[in-house]
């Protein structure tokens, strides 16, 4: 078959959901999601795991969502992407984001569910929604004002500026940027 869109790993009470469709930037596909969903169930269900780390397979941490499948969305097919970062958000463990490329859109979303970001020097997050025509969906807007500010949010939102790992940093958006492995 073909390698899983999900890898996981648990390690020293640390469960690691890695986003595996280098190919595809890591996009949410709906099969994506179900993969995220069942990672973080075993993760939840494992009394050793104790925190959880996501990430993506370089070069992107995770482009967001599926354009193609975005420009045929419904309610219900929106709602199915959302999910994959809703999922996340929703858990009772500790999350870490450790974004190691492009967190674009969706994926920015991603990045923001987790309690934590950590950025590498090639980290770049992207909200992308109004460059696209589209809202920013998926609680882009609440999640960010939440951990930057009003003023921040709207500023990245409206102008599409595009934030470096040290940007995120300073801004706060970021806890730390660290160097890339």
């Amino acid at each position: 078959g073909s390698a899983p869109l999900v890898l996981t790993d648990v390690a020293d009470g640390v469960g690691t959901l890695t986003l595996n469709n280098p190919d595809e930037r890591n996009t949410l596909t709906a099969p994506l999601v179900a993969e995220i969903i069942a990672a973080m169930e075993s993760f939840e269900a494992d009394e050793s795991v104790g925190a959880v780390v996501v990430t993506g397979t370089p070069p992107a941490f995770c482009a967001g969502a599926n354009l193609g499948n975005l420009a045929e969305a419904t309610g219900g097919s929106l709602g199915t992407i959302y999910e994959g970062f809703l999922r996340v958000a929703r858990s009772p463990l500790p999350t870490l984001a450790a974004v190691n490329g492009a967190a674009v859109g969706a994926g920015m979303n991603l990045a923001l569910a987790c309690d934590v970001r950590l950025a590498g020097t090639s980290a770049r997050f992207d909200t992308r929604f109004l460059q696209l025509g589209i809202h920013p969906g998926g609680g882009h807007t609440w999640m960010m004002r939440n951990i930057v500010g009003p003023q921040a949010t709207a500023a990245t939102v409206l102008f599409g500026e595009v934030l470096s790992g040290a940007e995120a940093e300073r801004s706060g958006l970021a806890w730390r940027c660290v160097p890339d492995d």
